[in-house]
């Protein structure tokens, strides 16, 4: 799992909600958080927004219910290149 080695911040909170017995829910963005859901046991669901899909080349995966973690590298998901055409360099606010 890139990027979330034991000791990284939301694998303790992981286990400390294991420890408890609660479960977790990621809200927004599961294509790039859906490798934390798959590192803990207890993940209550998981939410999509189709809204999203046109970001990627990829589409998410659900099997029996339940989403695919893909095995690709990274999240697994690379961006369509009209992606950049929505990202700006810099924003002023006030």
């Amino acid at each position: 799992m890139t990027g979330c080695r034991e000791g990284h911040p939301f694998l303790q909170i992981v286990q400390l909600a294991d420890y408890k017995g609660l479960a977790l829910a990621r809200h927004f963005g599961m294509e790039i958080h859906a490798h934390l859901c798959a590192a803990g046991p207890r993940t209550a669901w998981v939410e999509h927004f189709e809204w999203l899909e046109p970001m990627f080349n990829e589409r998410l995966e659900i099997a029996d219910g339940r989403r695919v973690i893909p095995n690709r590298r990274g999240f697994g998901l690379s961006l369509r290149e009209q992606t950049a055409a929505w990202t700006v360099d810099s924003i002023r606010i006030g």
